[in-house]
């Protein structure tokens, strides 16, 4: 599954797999590749949205994810888990061989059906 730039999906908590988040729309100047990235999620209860928390290891296989594609301007994260009726945020930064810095956020409700 390949997100852009802000992008909301649903998910089953049993469901694993990887999710591509590109930057190309956004390259910064004077960058040529992505040479790294981390990555990081919160979660709160769909009816309480006040209550966040860490939740990086309940859905995020590594914080740590990995640049693809033959541009080198992707960063893959490989996604499972998740409790039902909870939203989350995953955010992802992807670090350029300039040094500039861009995050980009993907949010995640997961619901069993």
């Amino acid at each position: 599954m390949a997100i852009v730039r802000k992008q909301q999906f649903d998910k089953q908590p049993a469901e694993e797999y990887p999710i591509d988040i590109s930057y190309s729309p956004a390259i910064p100047l004077g960058s040529i590749k992505i040479v790294g990235g981390i990555a990081f999620a919160e979660k709160w209860p769909r009816k309480k949205p006040t209550e966040i928390t860490d939740a990086t290891s309940e859905v995020l296989l590594s914080e740590t994810p990995v640049v693809v594609g033959p541009s080198e301007m992707k960063l893959r994260i490989y996604i499972f888990g998740g409790t039902n009726d909870y939203d989350y945020k995953i955010t992802v930064r992807a670090f350029f061989d300039n040094g500039s810095k861009l995050e980009e956020e993907v949010w995640m409700r997961v619901r069993e059906d």
